[in-house]
């Protein structure tokens, strides 16, 4: 079984989802020009057009002070992971240097869990860049028999989407079902279009042959990790708002039927000269994809940006929003929107932030799976490739930090760690992970990922030994 995190160990977590905002510690900012002399940038592939690559450089970075030695990082760190069950991989280095300071184990692939997430946003930013929004439209279209109008659903890739009217203060429901339904009837009113309209679907971004991606066994849909991966859904899979919600079986006939209740709603209040054709499921238009793309939208509404919904994903390890994102980024990159292009995407971004991918064997984008091989010296060395690449600050920024509404928010409850850790949790039946970075107390900043396998479902020790590895980095 396929257990992701969940917020806090042990149980679901139900709280509302909300925006989050953030600044970074002032001695992360105060050092960034050592890391950009002492490291190369990194090449991120190009964003599009409509989407320019941000030039924030907000990611972490290391002061001129003398950094801690492989030695007292050593000493630092083996007295924890001796404590964990299983077997333990990891890496620490100096994002300043570049020196690796501590490895062990770091060239053995294993199943990463969730730290995964860190290279699937890191693949997502770079082939759509952070301000990129997403659109979900209706476009209107005669009915093969002519007797109505056909109102195309059409995904984008949002699986945020709100029940209700678009909240611009919100990540999860900035655009809103309720208020694409308002202004499909204004456009069709405008648009000079009368009589009986029917909804259906349009999935195409995506291109599985199966929305459930087949390495994923039977038990990780039904715990309610992830639901079929559509580019059209709400709230992450589900029917509300809040990371604890259970998921849908389909979650893109939902969006539908929802949309089809606000249709008929904004109709009737309208007093439109429109029917709406009552349907119990909805089913794929039959009009080509090209068609489609090229008609000008009655109506539509826009996510959040990229880089919000990436922040958005590593806070809340949201499966259903990275495998979505990624399916969304592949095509940017000249590969498929499917499972195996979200995976090749992973891998190609690796390697262009000068990571040696032998041994990388990956299956999807959320770490979900067991079956996932990626080494604790690859994930680390993402991170610094990140933290060397100024459009990829939203990465690093978006990492759970402990305190605030995140997967880390109740983990290194103490100084100096609790200021020090910016890291991706993971939580697999057999894994335990943690991957980003720390700050020692001389205001050096170290990648470092930790993964601690064959656990024997003995999570909490192996949580443990890992937070007091971190937290005595933190301290030296």
């Amino acid at each position: 079984m396929g257990q992701v995190d969940t917020g806090r160990a042990g149980r679901r977590d139900r709280r509302t989802e909300r925006p989050r905002s953030r600044s970074l510690p002032a001695v992360l900012l105060a050092a960034l020009a050592a890391v950009l002399v002492a490291c190369g940038p990194v090449t991120a592939p190009p964003a599009p057009s409509s989407a320019p690559a941000s030039t924030s450089t907000a990611a972490p970075t290391s002061s001129q002070s003398a950094g801690p030695t492989a030695a007292e990082v050593a000493a630092a760190v083996e007295p924890g992971l001796e404590t964990s069950p299983g077997t333990v991989s990891a890496e620490f280095r100096d994002l300043a240097t570049g020196e690796v300071l501590y490895a062990r184990d770091a060239d053995e692939p294993v199943a990463p869990a969730s730290s995964l997430k860190v290279l699937a946003a890191a693949a997502i930013v770079s082939a759509l860049g952070p301000e990129t929004t997403l659109q979900t439209t209706v476009v209107a279209q005669p009915t093969a028999d002519g007797g109505a109008t056909e109102l195309v659903l059409v995904g984008g890739g949002d699986v945020l989407l709100g029940t209700g009217a678009s909240d611009a203060k919100a990540v999860s429901g900035r655009a809103g079902l309720r208020t694409l339904a308002e202004r499909t009837v204004a456009g069709l009113v405008e648009d000079g279009v009368t009589g009986r309209v029917v909804v259906s679907t349009d999935l195409r971004l995506f291109a599985d042959r199966t929305a459930l991606n087949p390495r994923w066994t039977s038990d990780i849909p039904e715990s309610g990790n992830i639901a079929p991966v559509q580019p059209l859904a709400t709230y992450g899979g589900r029917e509300a708002p809040g990371t604890g919600e259970d998921r849908i079986e389909d979650p893109a006939q939902f969006a539908a039927l929802t949309f089809q209740a606000a249709l008929d709603d904004a109709v009737a209040a309208s007093g439109a000269d429109l029917e709406v054709g009552l349907r119990d499921t909805f089913p794929a238009t039959e009009v080509p994809r090209a068609t489609v793309l090229a008609a000008a939208p009655v109506a539509a509404v826009e996510s959040a940006s990229v880089g919000e919904q990436v922040a958005y994903l590593l806070a809340h390890s949201e499966n259903q929003v990275v495998e979505a994102l990624a399916h969304t980024a592949a095509p940017a990159a000249d590969l498929p929107a499917t499972h195996e292009g979200a995976t090749q995407l992973l891998t190609a971004t690796a390697e262009d932030l000068g990571v040696d991918t032998a041994g990388m064997a990956l299956v999807d984008s959320s770490g979900l799976s067991p079956d996932n091989r990626v080494s604790a010296g690859q994930l680390a060395g993402v991170v610094a490739g990140v933290a060397r690449t100024p459009a990829l600050g939203t990465v690093l920024e978006g990492l759970p930090r402990p305190g605030e509404d995140s997967t880390l928010g109740d983990r290194f409850p103490d100084a100096p760690a609790r200021q020090a850790v910016a890291a991706k949790t993971g939580t697999l039946d057999q894994t335990v992970s943690l991957t980003g970075t720390v700050t020692t107390t001389s205001g050096r900043v170290l990648a470092f990922s930790i993964i601690c396998s064959d656990l024997q479902w003995k999570l909490e020790p192996a949580r443990a030994a890992v937070d007091e590895a971190v937290s005595a980095v933190a301290g030296l």
